[in-house]
């Protein structure tokens, strides 16, 4: 089983669709496309919010993702007017200038304080997943 480990610091499993809290405290739900995600109680009220996006806990996106643990970093995309302070865990890797939003990375060690720093900011107006689409080979057909 893959070990996730979420913005909020909670930790989950996920295999075959199913999910495990392993660390973590909230609740389990399948989206409109039958996909998995972990909403955890200390998040809830931001996603309700549309402060957090809900597919920064979709399981299967990060696993689409690579984001699986041991991965050191979730790549997130930041709504802001304007730029953010410097907070330990939170490395900046471009912002973009037509547009209000920066690319980051969020070390998994600093997840909690992180995002609690993160949400405390007036400017910051949403917090996304960085989706890493993974590239497949093409399906070979057999001819029959």
């Amino acid at each position: 089983m893959s070990q996730y480990t979420l913005l909020t610091g909670d930790i989950v499993s996920f295999d075959n669709n199913q999910v495990t809290p392993i660390k973590a405290d909230g609740e389990i739900k399948t989206n409109r496309f039958g996909e998995s995600l972990f909403i955890p109680h200390s998040a809830k009220t931001a996603v309700e919010l549309g402060k957090l996006d809900d597919n920064l806990f979709n399981l299967n996106k990060l696993m689409r993702s690579g984001y699986a643990d041991p991965c050191p970093a979730t790549r997130v995309l930041i709504e802001t007017k304007d730029p953010l302070p410097d907070i330990d865990g939170l490395l900046i890797k471009r912002r973009f200038s037509i547009i209000d939003f920066c690319s980051a990375e969020i070390e998994k060690q600093h997840t909690k304080a992180v995002l609690d720093a993160l949400l405390e900011l007036e400017h910051v107006q949403q917090i996304q997943l960085d989706e890493v689409m993974q590239l497949q080979p093409p399906v070979q057909l057999s001819a029959k």
